[in-house]
């Protein structure tokens, strides 16, 4: 899925240990290149090239989650991964049509060019698509470790090659690198404890819209309803508002999430709860704020771990850099360029991710896992799936297939055509001005979930709105 994540990209990940009871916490984000200057960009972010990339998170991320949990040892990790690159595999038709979609900005890019369309094409589904300089890259990576791409030979030809398609990323911002190990965050909710993504992920967000709800009478609304959905889509915009307000790299701005879930601020929001839907929203007082893949997996000793990466948009900064097969992010365009805001682009910081993951623990033991793809739309549907799986009570896939909805800005609300008429006239009445999505619409996410129930079984739920599947074995 080179369209949607990439070693060049970003991991972000949480890990259940089942001997010790513990969640662990693993951000797999790069800083902006030290160098960078925010006035090359004062016309705007370009929509491709070297220059829209911040350091390689991912490589670090994965060696350090192979390292400290795995079981096998980093060259039998990424043998499947190398035999993919090496031999090829068949193009799906996702991805066949998200090369023809994008083909405008790849072409732009002679590397890309000649590694994705070596038939002076685009493939098409079932062909096969092939990436040696891919394998060599893991190749390396699996005999040395990440230490060949942040301060050895692989780096060195990264440095290289993306200083020839006008990146800014240099030697001593890979050597800065390291996976952040953030304490997690977490919040009571209905009697489970539910652990998000700590910053520079906005799992926060979630945290908020569950610690809002929380004193909120959910399960006296129908599910579907529009009196449920108002409520929620209303407490959602209040967690953004708080985001765009108070967010931005702990390294580099004052900012604690956790002020965000204190009982009284929380308690400030939830006042704050409008009868009619809002165009804007403003941000509370604290008195001093892509195309991506997830997945969820737990093994037979209940080790969990929930997992997502993204090259940001698709095929990111649509560059691969010479010699070394590595698609670029554009994690830049993250940055905001009005140097007012705490997520202002300055060198060596790292933006506000969209990237978040959930375990849900049912006292020291976990009871979901879940997450999804889907930039903003993330911890709306994390939101969307945790009251449907903890107040209602729903099984993993008719919580995953269950109508959603998604919103943007103001009073526009996107609705799947599978929510009944009448409560989209209800919503209308309600001051949302509703734009109906086909019936699975992917803009939603493309969620997966695991649920440990009391017993002991598994239960997997996956999406249909994207490539997807649950597995057991």
């Amino acid at each position: 899925m080179p369209h949607r994540t990439s070693f060049g990209g970003d991991v972000f990940a949480l890990v259940y240990d089942a001997r010790s009871r513990e969640v662990s916490a693993y951000n797999g984000s790069g800083a902006a290149p030290r160098s960078i200057d925010r006035e090359l960009f004062r016309a705007g972010f370009p929509t491709q090239g070297g220059a829209l990339a911040t350091v390689p998170g991912a490589i670090a991320a994965l060696v350090d989650l192979a390292n400290e949990h795995g079981r096998l040892g980093l060259d039998r990790d990424l043998a499947p991964a190398i035999a993919y690159a090496e031999g090829g595999f068949p193009v799906s038709d996702v991805l066949a049509e998200g090369m023809a979609e994008e083909g405008e900005r790849l072409a732009l890019d002679p590397e890309a060019t000649r590694i994705f369309g070596p038939r002076g094409r685009w493939p098409q589904a079932g062909e096969m698509l092939q990436q040696p300089d891919l394998a060599a890259s893991l190749r390396a990576i699996a005999r040395d470790g990440a230490d060949v791409f942040y301060r050895g030979d692989l780096g060195a030809r990264f440095v290289e090659g993306i200083a020839a398609i006008g990146g800014a990323i240099d030697r001593g911002d890979l050597s800065a690198h390291r996976t952040d190990h953030p304490e997690a965050i977490a919040i009571e909710y209905r009697g489970l404890r539910v652990i998000g993504q700590p910053p520079v992920s906005q799992g926060h967000i979630l945290l908020e819209e569950l610690a809002i709800a929380e004193g909120l009478d959910l399960r006296a609304m129908e599910w579907g309803s529009a009196d449920l959905v108002h409520q929620m889509v209303e407490t959602k915009k209040l967690a953004f508002a708080d985001r765009d307000a108070f967010a931005g790299d702990p390294r580099h701005v004052e900012f604690d999430p956790r002020r965000l879930l204190a009982g009284e601020f929380v308690a400030s929001r939830r006042r704050a709860l409008a009868g009619k839907a809002t165009e804007r929203t403003e941000a509370g007082s604290l008195m001093t704020p892509a195309d991506t893949t997830y997945l969820a997996v737990v093994d037979r000793d209940g080790n969990a771990v929930s997992l997502i990466e993204s090259v940001f948009s698709a095929f990111g900064a649509a560059v691969i850099v010479p010699g070394t097969g590595l698609l670029l992010n554009n994690r830049l365009t993250g940055f905001a360029l009005d140097a007012r805001s705490p997520n202002a682009l300055v060198g060596g910081k790292r933006p506000v991710h969209t990237l978040n993951t959930v375990i849900v623990l049912d006292g020291s033991a976990p009871r979901f896992v879940f997450g999804t793809p889907g930039r903003h739309a993330q911890v709306q549907t994390n939101f969307q799936l945790a009251v449907a799986l903890i107040d209602f009570g729903m099984d993993v896939q008719r919580a995953i297939e269950e109508p959603r909805w998604f919103h943007e800005s103001g009073r526009t609300l996107k609705v799947e055509r599978r929510y009944p008429e009448a409560v989209r006239r209800a919503l209308a009445t309600k001051g949302h001005e509703i734009a109906v999505l086909d019936d699975w619409a992917a803009v939603t996410g493309g969620a997966q979930a695991i649920a440990i129930e009391p017993n002991g079984a598994f239960a997997g739920g996956a999406d249909p709105r994207r490539e997807g599947q649950a597995a057991g074995y």
